[in-house]
């Protein structure tokens, strides 16, 4: 594990207009993982808004390789059937954000941490209850056409044809 005593120096570095220093930064605050959020708070002078949007920034602009930039255009639609490719379980897209719109705690907490600036997708989980926030670049197209089985199905969706869903009018939770 990182040492935390070295986040105060690593924050007096966010704004330097070197990569190479950039770089550095992004891979020692990458280096924190899921406990980043939780090492920020217990310092005795937390990050300030700004600061936390340049970490963001950061993190997200250190996680896409050298020569290409995350993709923006959208790849699935309410009602398209979808299958997460590390979990591996299918699903039903029934609202999408052009970006990540979790709160940092929730993002920091994520194993993966996708970039935030991809769209995402709120998905209903086939046979459970659950509802969750993929990125785009954790989704594929399901091509099985069978349909999804989720107690909130109804409450989105009208009708089921050609291996899709038929979105409603009924929005999506904010």
């Amino acid at each position: 594990m990182p040492d935390p005593s070295q986040l105060p120096h690593l924050l007096k570095l966010l704004d330097d207009d070197s990569l190479a220093v950039r770089v550095s930064v992004a891979e020692a605050l990458r280096a924190f993982g899921p406990s980043l959020t939780q090492e920020l708070g217990k310092l005795n002078v937390p990050p300030d808004e700004a600061q936390a949007q340049m970490i963001r920034e950061l993190l997200s602009a250190s996680s896409v390789p050298r020569g290409e930039s995350p993709s923006t255009e959208r790849l699935f639609e309410p009602g398209q059937l979808v299958r997460h490719r590390r979990y591996d379980y299918r699903g039903v897209v029934v609202s999408l954000d052009p970006t990540c719109q979790a709160q940092d705690e929730w993002y920091f907490s994520n194993n993966t941490q996708p970039d935030r600036y991809q769209p995402w997708y709120h998905v209903l989980v086939h046979d459970t209850q659950q509802v969750t926030y993929p990125a785009q670049s954790s989704l594929q197209a399901d091509d099985s056409g069978e349909q999804i089985v989720h107690p909130l199905l109804t409450d989105f969706f009208s009708a089921f044809t050609d291996g899709k869903y038929l979105r409603n009018d009924r929005p999506w939770p904010t």
